[in-house]
């Protein structure tokens, strides 16, 4: 039986064999695990991140995959690694766009108006960039899908319990934008044969979220209010994802799947 405390155990059964993927954000938290499971399910992956050191960790735990250093918010970017994809398998099939990043992350004296820049370049015009680049080469194919990463907070605020939900923060803004960048691909492109989906987690142990949890009672109030009294693990994301990513969910379009543990539901 399930155990909805154990942090997902079980692997449901989708079917991405010969599929070719790109993942963005793919060095550690969701992106990584989306990695691992689309190549359990015999996908040919391509990993992208900004940063080096973790596709040099991903490369040496998961030698198949394909692994590029990746600037979401360069168009630049973003055309090379699809180009490059589709000169070495012929195609691309998938899209997962899960490079993100939060302020609180980013260096401490960033003002609040870089903070808002940065974190919109990445998380939106990073995930429109990745889109139109991959958009142009599943038309040739006439099929593909799409798989951003949204957020609880593209529908919802930051809480007042936590600390930092100042009011000013540009996470939750970004995330309901890629929300309607979701929905409005999403009817746009199905004609075309392009599926575009989304996925909205609650909170999930990552390095988006460790200097949350590295505070006790930050960590204890978080838990509290997911009904189900913990965090996601980024396994339970990527099952979501692999499954919109597959013919099982060829009837799902233009959705925001949310995948929280309850917290909206309340």
């Amino acid at each position: 039986m399930f155990d909805p405390h154990s942090g997902g155990t079980e692997t449901p059964v989708v079917k991405l064999k010969g599929k070719v993927a790109v993942i963005t954000g793919a060095g550690s938290g969701i992106g990584r695990a989306t990695v691992e499971r689309f190549l359990k399910e015999g996908s040919q992956v391509v990993a992208c991140d900004i940063s080096q050191k973790a596709l040099e960790e991903l490369k040496s735990a998961l030698p198949e995959c394909e692994t590029s250093i990746v600037d979401v918010s360069q168009r630049e970017d973003a055309e090379r690694i699809v180009n490059r994809t589709v000169q070495k398998f012929g195609q691309i099939d998938i899209l997962v766009n899960s490079a993100g990043i939060i302020s609180r992350n980013l260096p401490p004296e960033s003002d609040f108006e870089e903070c808002w820049d940065r974190v919109m370049e990445v998380n939106v015009k990073g995930t429109m960039l990745m889109c139109h680049a991959a958009v142009d080469a599943m038309r040739v194919k006439g099929a593909g899908v799409i798989v951003n990463l949204g957020s609880i907070m593209s529908s919802l605020g930051y809480p007042n319990e936590l600390p930092f939900s100042d009011g000013f923060s540009p996470y939750p803004s970004s995330k309901g934008a890629v929300a309607q960048l979701t929905r409005d691909m999403g009817v746009r492109l199905i004609r075309e044969g392009i599926r575009v989906n989304a996925v909205c987690p609650g909170f999930v142990y990552s390095g988006l979220t460790e200097k949350a949890t590295g505070v006790p009672e930050v960590h204890e109030t978080l838990k509290e209010m997911h009904p189900i009294r913990r965090l996601g693990q980024p396994s339970e994301i990527a099952n979501v994802i692999a499954f919109l990513a597959s013919e099982e969910a060829s009837f799902v379009v233009g959705a925001t799947w949310l995948v929280d543990g309850g917290w909206s539901a309340q």
